[in-house]
Formats: structure tokens, C-alpha cells, sequence
């Protein structure tokens, strides 16, 4: 036997080095998911400051005299053709999970925006982007529906703090009257159905494919909004301004619609439900700052503080009750 002194160009590896290559090979993973997850968390902030532009776009399409169910066929017809010229290449390759996912979500997207719509109509657009907002209020509770994994007692108290933030939101400003009406009732209950589709598609395998889930959605949004349009209202169209209205309603279909339905599938592959709607949730800020500086509005106390209140609640819904309810 050759003792190991004697061949000195031998290096005999240390006994830790494997392990320190595996430690060093999980870190670097463990970065690499970190990275993903930042960047999925800014999508979603992306897609949250378009959304809150979209609140301008919706009422210059109100102003323009569209109707709610014109605008919903209009915006998700626009974003579902534009969809389906880019999936083309990819249409051959439906998975049947992509297609139960993106026709629950397209049903949830539907009456989210219409509720929404209708809610805009009837109030103003401050209190829908605040209320609309609340939707991450909500997540935690769905997901204890489904999953039966009951969120934390400071769920519970941020969930009182938020309807606090809308009873002062809901105030008459210079009186102590709540002004609690039809729009903001069908606001909150598009905040519900908004909540539905984000906890919808938080069971979204890493192996689906985000655009053609996205196509499956907003086509079926599209044909639920056609079918109501033409059964309820077609007579509607003779009345609008389409020169103010058009540019609008595209706006909505490209950008709040098209492209940010598929930023926030890609983003939800990568990031929890609870703390996706957290971010997507800052609409209501971004809507209610827009709506002030472009002159939509006037500033008032109530909505300062039930807007601050509402905000609070739900940046701290992530902070210590959403990643701990996925």
C-alpha cells in the first residue's frame, strides 16, 4: 500500500467540501427565488399604477356617455383579439388546467369590472379606487373558505380597521351624515369578485403557461360582456362621444386589461395571494391621487383619513397576517 506522503501531486479533498458545495449551490438558488420574488412583487406594483390610471380612463368613458356594459365588451374585446394574435404560436399547446383556471378567473374578472363600472357610476372615483381596494381585506378569508387554515387574530382586527376606514370614507364632508350609497355597495362587491379571481389564480402551476391562461380569461370575460351588451343595451351606442370615449375604452383594453392580466399571471406564479394583493391593492392610491391632480375631485378630509385608514390596514394585512395565511 502507497502511502499518501509519498505522492504529493495528489490532493486529497477536504472532508466538508462537498457539503460546502451544496450549502454554496442552495444559497445561490435560494437568491435566485428571492430575485424572482422582488421582481414578481414590482409587476405587481406596475400593474397597480396602471390600474389606478384606469380609474381616470373609466370615468372620461362614463363622461363620454358609455355605458357600463359598452365599455366591459369594448375594453375585453380589444384586450382578447390583441391576446390571440400573440398566442397563436402557442394555441396547440393548451393544458387542461389552463383552461379551468383562466374560465374561473374570466368569470371573476367579468364581474369584478362590471360591478365596478356600475359602482363608478354612482359615486365617486376616489371612493371606488379606495373600496375597490379592499379586495386584499378579503383574500385571507377566502383562502380560509377553501384551504380551512384560519388567518391570524390580527387579520381579524386589520378587517375592523378597514370598515373603520370606510365609514369615515363614507362621511359627508363639513357633517357627521354617512353618504353610504348604491355605488359604493356595488364597489365592495367588486372588491369580492376581485378577491375571488387573485385567490383564483393563486393555484396556478409553475408549469402552466401564463399567456394562454391569460387568453382564456379575458375571452371569456369578452363574451360575457358581449352577451350582456347586446341583450341589455345596444341601443346605447348612438348616444356616446366617441371622440373622447375611444381612446378611453383602448387604454382600458391594452394596457389595464391586456397587459396587465398577464403581468399579474406571471407575477402570481412567483408570489403569494395574500401579499399579491397587497400590492395590486395600491390602485386606490394611485387612483385617488389622479383623481385629485387632474382636477376630478376636490381633496377633503374624510377622504385623506379613511383613505390613509384603508391603506394602513391593508399594508399591515401583509406585514402580519397575509404571508402567513398562504
Amino acid at each position: 500500500m502507497i502511502a499518501a506522503a509519498s505522492l504529493p501531486h495528489l490532493k486529497i479533498p477536504a472532508p466538508n467540501k462537498g457539503r460546502d458545495r451544496i450549502k454554496e449551490k442552495q444559497t445561490v438558488q435560494e437568491n435566485k427565488k428571492q430575485k424572482t420574488a422582488w421582481l414578481a412583487d414590482g409587476l405587481c406594483l406596475v400593474v397597480a399604477a396602471i390600474w389606478g390610471s384606469g380609474f381616470i380612463a373609466s370615468q372620461m368613458a362614463i363622461d363620454a356617455q358609455m355605458s357600463a356594459a359598452l365599455i366591459m365588451a369594448t375594453r375585453f374585446l380589444i384586450a382578447a383579439a390583441v391576446m390571440l394574435l400573440v398566442c397563436i404560436p402557442k394555441l396547440r399547446g393548451f393544458q387542461r388546467q389552463e383552461i379551468i383556471v383562466g374560465a374561473r378567473a374570466g368569470v371573476f374578472l367579468f364581474a369584478g369590472f362590471y360591478t365596478q363600472i356600475v359602482g363608478q357610476q354612482n359615486t365617486t372615483v376616489s371612493h371606488c379606487a379606495f373600496l375597490t381596494a379592499t379586495n386584499v381585506v378579503m383574500v385571507p378569508f377566502i383562502v380560509w373558505l377553501f384551504s380551512r387554515r384560519r388567518p391570524p387574530t390580527a387579520t381579524f382586527l386589520l378587517a375592523g380597521t378597514t370598515l373603520i376606514g370606510i365609514g369615515v370614507l363614507s362621511i359627508t364632508p363639513g357633517s357627521f351624515a354617512l353618504s353610504f350609497n348604491f355605488g359604493d355597495a356595488m364597489t365592495l362587491l367588486c372588491a369580492l369578485m376581485f378577491a375571488l379571481h387573485i385567490t383564483s389564480l393563486g393555484g396556478v402551476g409553475k408549469d402552466a403557461d401564463v399567456m394562454r391562461i391569460n387568453l382564456v380569461q379575458l375571452t371569456v370575460a369578452a363574451l360575457i360582456s358581449l352577451a350582456v351588451f347586446l341583450l341589455t343595451d345596444l341601443e346605447s351606442v348612438a348616444a356616446v362621444h366617441w371622440e373622447t370615449g375611444l381612446p378611453a375604452v383602448l387604454f382600458l383594453g391594452l394596457f389595464s386589461t391586456c397587459l396587465c392580466y398577464f403581468l399579474q399571471t406571471l407575477a402570481q406564479k412567483y408570489t403569494t395571494p395574500s401579499q399579491a394583493g397587497v400590492l395590486l391593492s395600491t390602485e386606490g392610491l394611485f387612483g385617488s391621487l389622479l383623481s385629485v391632480l387632474l382636477g376630478y375631485e376636490a381633496m377633503s378630509v374624510n377622504l385623506v383619513i379613511g383613505g390613509v385608514i384603508i391603506l394602513a390596514s391593508i399594508i399591515l394585512m401583509e406585514f402580519f397576517a397575509g404571508r402567513k395565511t398562504e
